[in-house]
């Protein structure tokens, strides 16, 4: 494990909840102020991870009710991406396919690349992660020409409890992907990755604002899409949405893997293979579930960063009971 592996892997997660349900809140609730509370969001989010990361070395969940709450907390997002993933696809690439044919594939992928572990996710992530950066860099680039700066004022146009709110919101959906991290060795700073993770967030929120508007960015499921629609390459070559737009795929499919990954190694070692199997057939049904009953999933959509926050604090809560285990010592 090199640190360009666990950097990758690390980048990749803190992007993965705003795709469809991050921006599109936070939006609305903020209008054209949500760089503010990204701004605001990154530097709670750094605390939040500093604490993470010192108790991540001093108290490894390695008791039955810490194993427990990490096992439900990987199952949410599990069938959270899942979701995310079936609606974006559905909705853009894949507009007549079944549901079921846009999941089947995953349902493999995932299988196969958690055959071998950590590992093979962080190398995969690592061929990722330069092909993410330069798409980056590309829509940044491209999007210069329809900025308006106007769209900005007034500046701090919410109340404070809504900035507040907003915060708060940010720094859930950008830090709890990284509790998946818990039991794997990382980065020894994953403020590093975190930071090149919130900062690519923080430029989408700027652009979002300063292409759209704050009007059609609240309208909009997918206002990260549809910002990418106003991009041309040398001025001539125009709809390159579904190309560019695969760098949010790679940061749902690191995330599908790591998840996955964590359930089956708290799988019982017995039939593990066999068990995994089943447990995964469970994920993709209750999400396909989800996506045939859209309108109520959309509930979760508005708590999404309460209930990531909430699984947040109980991992903490619970893993502060337990005193680190002290090895024994030979008579």
């Amino acid at each position: 494990m090199t640190k360009t592996k666990t950097f990758a892997v690390s980048y990749f997660l803190g992007r993965t909840f705003f795709l469809g349900f991050g921006f599109s809140l936070l939006f609305k609730l903020l209008d054209k102020d949500v760089w503010i509370a990204s701004f605001l969001g990154i530097l709670l989010g750094c605390g939040i991870l500093w604490c993470f990361e010192r108790l991540k070395k001093k108290r490894p969940l390695t008791r039955l009710l810490q194993k427990v709450i990490f096992f439900l907390f990987n199952f949410f997002v599990f069938t959270q991406i899942l979701f995310i993933f079936e609606t974006f696809c559905s909705s853009f690439y894949l507009i007549k396919s079944p549901s079921l044919y846009i999941l089947a594939p995953l349902f493999f992928i995932i299988l196969r690349i958690t055959k071998n572990g950590f590992s093979t996710i962080s190398r995969v992530s690592e061929v990722l992660f330069p092909i993410g950066l330069a798409l980056i860099f590309v829509v940044s680039l491209g999007l210069l020409q329809n900025v308006h700066f106007e769209y900005f004022e007034p500046v701090m146009d919410v109340k404070p409890f809504t900035l507040f709110q907003g915060t708060i919101y940010f720094a859930c959906y950008s830090t709890a992907p990284y509790f998946l991290l818990w039991n794997e060795e990382t980065e020894k700073n994953i403020l590093k990755p975190y930071l090149a993770s919130a900062i690519s967030i923080f430029v989408a929120a700027l652009l979002i604002t300063a292409v759209l508007g704050p009007n059609l960015a609240q309208i909009y499921r997918y206002p990260e899409y549809m910002t990418l629609k106003k991009l041309k390459l040398f001025n001539f070559i125009e709809k390159v949405e579904n190309i560019v737009s695969i760098a949010w795929l790679f940061d749902l499919f690191i995330t599908l893997s790591v998840s996955g990954n964590n359930i089956k190694q708290i799988l019982p070692k017995k039939y593990c293979n066999f068990t995994f199997v089943f447990v995964l057939l469970i994920l993709f049904g209750v999400s396909l579930y989800g996506g045939a009953h859209y309108q109520n999933e959309l509930w979760i959509y508005t708590y999404l960063p309460i209930l990531l926050g909430s699984f947040m604090l109980l991992l903490i809560l619970v893993s502060c009971l337990f005193p680190k285990k002290e090895p024994r010592k030979l008579p």
